[in-house]
């Protein structure tokens, strides 16, 4: 890709930072590539193009998938950022992004490093010429993990746009000619327009690229662009990947919740994924019906949620009921089969809950009068997929009978 337009780019890319790791930390670019090579089902790695600095690059002999391992050992070129970090001054890298894409399925992080792998596609009439990947870091949207925060979602780079907080300051580029591989390797290293160390908050790496060759060759380069947002965090300066999900468009990710189904045995499901569950304020005593004023009667307390490594997962938090007499559920049950993301800090999270008893229950009218135990829970989901439950200490309450007024 040629050098884009307008100011000159910022200072030298920072050294790489690396942050503490805990459970949470992902794996190493290269300690990753397992799980990748799995994905993309790497078999005819002869067809591979040289990468730079390496000699020239042959051109492909079949549809054969990148090796992740090559890309993560490659050498990295100087990015010109000047167009984000200078809005207006320069032209986007790629102006058409229609004609190929790239399907995320894997993201690892090293540092300020970031690989994305996944399944790539390309329109008939478009020429592979090579993948130059591009990106953009986005901050996430409070309500919605997985969509911009409100002022990121148009067009970056023109006149008046805010400036990214992080910027793409060097990349692996794969030079190619012939048949488009089936599957892409993303390699990109991470910095700021101004040197400064990573901001820490959640992100959206919105890929883009070039190398692509418009219809009949020779025209205006066409490039390519993924399918969703890869889901980042930045904690303690050091990035991280999302447990459990690689793009969220919806803000929400798949969950096996159950069990805290109706009738449900309730016990704890995991190791809790480093999440712990207190509750405050925890209701005793509850009325068998609601007032004529009142929409509903349930239990409450404060349930809070924390987690050894703050940063954006999985969660869904509440407060569940159990009969004493058989452990199943029988109040506060949830059925979903997605739960929502949520950035947790360093003093976690902490919502004031309600398992309603006379409505919403298990039972066809209200809970019937008698002693019950609840408990506060989280629900989590680990970097494999796994759901976790994780459950607070049980109170016993007691839902009771009205007395009739005088």
């Amino acid at each position: 890709m040629e050098p884009s337009r307008g100011a000159a780019p910022p200072g030298p890319v920072p050294a790489k930072r690396r942050g503490r790791r805990g459970r949470r930390g992902r794996r190493g670019l290269l300690g990753a590539l397992t799980a990748g090579a799995l994905l993309l089902a790497l078999g005819a790695c002869d067809a591979v193009p040289d990468l730079p600095g390496r000699g020239p690059a042959p051109a492909a002999t079949s549809a054969a998938p990148v090796d992740p391992a090559q890309v993560a050992g490659a050498d990295m070129v100087p990015v010109d950022p000047s167009w984000l970090c200078d809005p207006g001054a320069g032209d986007p890298p790629f102006s058409s992004t229609g004609p190929g894409v790239l399907t995320p399925g894997t993201v690892a992080v090293d540092g300020n490093d970031v690989l994305v792998t996944g399944a790539f596609t390309l329109d008939d009439e478009h020429a592979y010429g090579g993948f130059v990947p591009e990106g953009m870091m986005l901050p996430a949207s409070a309500e919605n993990r997985g969509l911009p925060a409100e002022g990121f979602a148009g067009e970056l780079g023109v006149e008046g746009a805010p400036i990214p907080p992080m910027v793409v300051r060097e990349r692996v580029e794969l030079p190619g000619a012939g048949s488009p591989p089936t599957a892409v390797a993303a390699r990109l290293r991470l910095g700021t327009c101004d040197d400064a160390p990573l901001p820490d908050g959640q992100y959206l790496l919105r890929l883009r690229g070039g190398g692509i060759d418009g219809p009949g060759r020779g025209g205006e380069d066409a490039g390519w662009s993924a399918s969703g947002d890869v889901l980042l965090d930045v904690v303690d300066g050091a990035l991280h990947a999302v447990p459990g999900a690689v793009t969220a468009p919806s803000g929400e990710i798949p969950a096996d919740l159950s069990a805290l189904a109706c009738r449900a045995p309730l016990a704890a499901v995991g190791d809790g994924d480093g999440l712990r569950v207190t509750v405050g304020d925890p209701a005793s005593r509850v009325p068998a019906t609601a007032g004529a004023d009142e929409t509903g009667a349930g239990i409450t307390a404060q349930v809070t949620v924390t987690a050894s490594t703050p940063g954006t997962r999985a969660l869904l938090q509440g407060i569940v009921v159990a009969d004493p007499a058989t452990g199943s559920v029988v109040a506060g049950a949830r059925s979903s089969t997605e739960i929502g993301l949520q950035w947790v800090d360093q003093e976690g999270v902490s919502r004031a809950e309600t398992a309603w008893t006379t409505h919403g229950g298990c039972f066809t009218s209200a809970l019937p009068p008698g002693p019950y135990r609840a408990h506060g829970f989280a629900v989590t989901v680990d970097a494999d997929g796994a759901t976790h439950v994780v459950l607070s200490e049980p109170w016993d309450v007691e839902v009771a009978a009205e007395t009739p007024a005088d």
